[in-house]
């Protein structure tokens, strides 16, 4: 069970009502308090600072986009932070692979059916995993890696269960990247260089301290990592979307004023199922022409604490469809055993939280209300990139659809302010519109 004790340091006291059926729960009212703009604007766009051909280059491809090549990728040498840096051979493209079907993603799980164990994405993946038993298994068969948020946090102790708090995401595929708000599955970095960098360092090498200095030295590889991020956010489908970018460009208010400018709705159902998702699904998707969440907080990203952009708790996470472990396993007693996080909460005291799910933006935040929140994806191809949520928990768009028009979703902190309940003919217009975008 959970237990609140004081906190020992100030934290604004908010006052609230108990919970009761009608009544405002207090992270209701800490969710309307966060001022965000649905301003269609992407001040945290990298753009001419970065060089797109260095930037496939340095993300692992070579010119054609699709063969690997790692010859330009590596961050290594010598660090005063970390000592001699030497890489175990992943790059981004590793795992974001250029084939055209996978939109800079893994390919068709099990992953060992299209690629040999002898491939650097298994022969590295201990760099990711660490020796969790189940590490190889959750990203063979499922595609999820193991992921701890604050393990490069210097000011935290190894063995603080705030560094040590983890869980199992899938590989975001980078279509339409550049019209995002956060970039990882729950909304954590705020610019595409800080993405790449966190990558570099959890991703490519075996050890949890930093090397800033290599990946920030000056000149060619500082710029690395802009170059990456241009060329992540060139990857827009379909290409008229670019216009959304610059409120200069003749196509900009077009596309802002008429939300299906770029959808090829053709027929009866189609149209319909526009109008349903319209209805039931824009109050979240609600970028325009892309589908994503375009809530953000109006300031410079370096002066805004987290969160950024706009997150939801629709109740995927508490399912943990896949009986994920999320207890530390001990290698000496060969036994799992629970990491308690502590979350300040913002009527100022400490929830003493026992992790058995994925805890969401809370695992970087250290905040009780950002409990199992997870940013909104874009829509665009969705047909196309599956399986869905952040755990790969649905296999088909069906399954989406099925779960938002259920019970565990209308129950959800989000489900109860955003409630969706679908007639069958609803649910197959729905489905029809989904399958053009």
């Amino acid at each position: 069970m959970n237990t609140i004790r004081p906190l020992v340091i100030g934290l604004a006291v908010i006052a609230f009502t108990a919970v009761g059926a009608g009544q405002l729960t207090l992270r209701d009212t800490f969710n309307q308090s966060i001022r965000y703009t649905n301003k269609v604007e992407f001040p945290q766009r990298i753009g001419a600072r970065g060089d797109v051909d260095r930037g496939r280059r340095a993300f692992g491809f070579a010119d054609d986009g699709v063969t690997q090549d790692n010859s330009e990728a590596l961050f290594e040498g010598h660090s005063t932070i970390a000592g001699d840096v030497v890489s175990n051979g992943r790059t981004c493209a590793t795992c974001h692979r250029g084939e055209p079907e996978f939109f800079l993603g893994l390919p068709t799980l099990p992953l060992h059916s299209t690629i040999p164990f002898t491939d650097v994405l298994f022969t590295g993946l201990p760099a990711d995993t660490g020796n969790d038993p189940d590490g190889l298994s959750n990203f063979d068969n499922l595609g999820l890696l193991l992921h701890r948020p604050t393990r490069l946090d210097p000011t935290l102790p190894p063995n603080d269960p705030r560094r040590l708090v983890f869980f199992w995401r899938k590989t975001n595929r980078l279509v339409n990247t550049v019209f995002g708000f956060g970039f990882l599955n729950e909304g954590r970095m705020r610019f595409l260089t800080e993405t790449a960098r966190g990558a570099v360092f959890t991703h490519t090498q075996n050890g949890n301290l930093r090397f800033d200095d290599i990946t920030n030295a000056p000149g060619h590889t500082s710029q690395k990592l802009l170059d990456i991020s241009a060329f992540m956010e060139d990857t827009l489908d379909p290409p008229e979307l670019a216009a959304l970018l610059d409120p200069n460009d003749p196509g900009y208010a077009r596309l802002v004023s008429d939300p299906f400018a770029t959808v090829p709705i053709q027929t009866g159902p189609q149209r319909k199922g526009a109008q349903v998702f319209q209805t039931y699904c824009m109050t979240c998707h609600n970028v325009p022409n892309v589908f994503g969440n375009i809530d953000h907080v109006n300031n410079p990203p370096e002066a805004t604490p987290p969160p950024y952009g706009h997150t939801f708790d629709v109740g995927v996470s508490q399912r943990n469809f896949h009986h994920l472990e999320f207890r530390r396993f001990d290698f000496a007693t060969n036994t799992r055993v629970p990491i308690v996080i502590p979350l300040a909460a913002q009527d100022g005291q400490v929830v003493m939280h026992t992790v058995v799910d994925d805890i969401g933006l809370a695992a970087a935040t250290g905040r009780y209300e950002d409990l199992h929140k997870f940013k909104v994806p874009q829509l665009r191809r969705v047909s196309q990139l599956g399986p869905y949520f952040h755990d790969n928990s649905a296999a088909t768009l069906e399954e989406v659809v099925d779960y938002f028009n259920g019970p565990l979703y209308n129950s959800s902190p989000d489900g109860r302010t955003h409630p969706i309940h679908l007639t069958s003919e609803q649910r197959s217009a729905l489905l029809a519109f989904l399958r053009i975008l």
